[in-house]
């Protein structure tokens, strides 16, 4: 399972006021705490970034890159930024970074998703149009017009992340939407050949439930995702909880080589 730190977030007081004060040290100081932590990936979220995103965009790409080499997924609404981003990281010789995200609405369609084209990345797709749908089968059918959609700009499935998208479990549809996810997973390898790959912003299950109680809650959805074929995932890799539980999907899958400290707090 690929890990995808999703902690460098605007939407973070101390990151945010960071972003747009164009202060290196505590975005710098976080990132090393990711890749110590044992992330992939370092997600960069600048959310709508409507006031002079690429100018933001290009800032944060250039601090983290001076602390590490691990690709990137930039995360912004705002296709400005985000070609901005796309270019800073081939400027600065980075491993391709990953859109996230484009969807099914006619803005993303059309400004998102030509990117990873041009810019020949991986692109996370997020089954959802005007709204996001409880059912499997109206997800699926929006993974299949997202992978089309993508296919058509010259996109293969190998370079698709589709996104079933994960609602918090205590809202009233949360637990419809948790088995819908899961049966969206199962479903995938028999609509896609090759297979796309998965991903969710993993976090979002455990919204709104009281501190204690989002780690146990995120990491049971986790091993309970891996199990039905979530290839990767957006975790809180500051978790240490959740990082173990990472390490020994990945060990008891033989995705990496056991160690005993696989199963030990870090």
């Amino acid at each position: 399972m690929l890990v995808i730190a999703e902690n460098i977030n605007v939407m973070t007081t101390r990151i945010g006021n960071a972003m747009k004060e164009r202060d290196k040290a505590p975005i710098q100081d976080l990132a090393k705490k990711l890749v110590a932590a044992g992330a992939d990936v370092i997600d960069i979220n600048l959310g709508p970034a409507r006031k002079g995103g690429d100018e933001m965009m290009e800032f944060v790409v250039e601090t983290v890159a001076e602390i590490t080499r691990l690709p990137f997924c930039l995360d912004t609404t705002n296709h400005i930024a985000m070609e901005a981003g796309l270019i800073k990281c081939a400027e600065l010789g980075l491993p391709k970074p990953i859109v996230n995200s484009f969807s099914a609405q006619p803005d993303k369609m059309e400004h998102i998703l030509p990117l990873a084209a041009k810019y020949d990345t991986e692109i996370i797709g997020l089954t959802m149009g005007q709204a996001i749908p409880i059912d499997a089968n109206e997800r699926l059918a929006l993974a299949y017009e997202l992978v089309c959609a993508a296919n058509e700009l010259g996109i293969p499935n190998e370079r698709i992340y589709i996104d079933p998208i994960i609602l918090p479990v205590g809202v009233d549809v949360g637990q419809a939407h948790a088995v819908a996810v899961q049966d969206v997973l199962k479903m995938l390898p028999e609509m896609f050949d090759p297979m796309v790959k998965t991903t969710c912003g993993l976090s979002n299950i455990s919204n709104g439930a009281p501190d204690e109680l989002r780690g146990p809650i995120n990491n049971v959805f986790v091993a309970i995702l891996a199990a039905v074929g979530m290839t990767s995932a957006i975790v809180d890799v500051l978790d240490a909880e959740m990082m173990r539980t990472v390490r020994l999907i990945k060990a008891l899958s033989n995705q990496s080589l056991y160690s005993v400290s696989d199963a030990e707090l870090k």
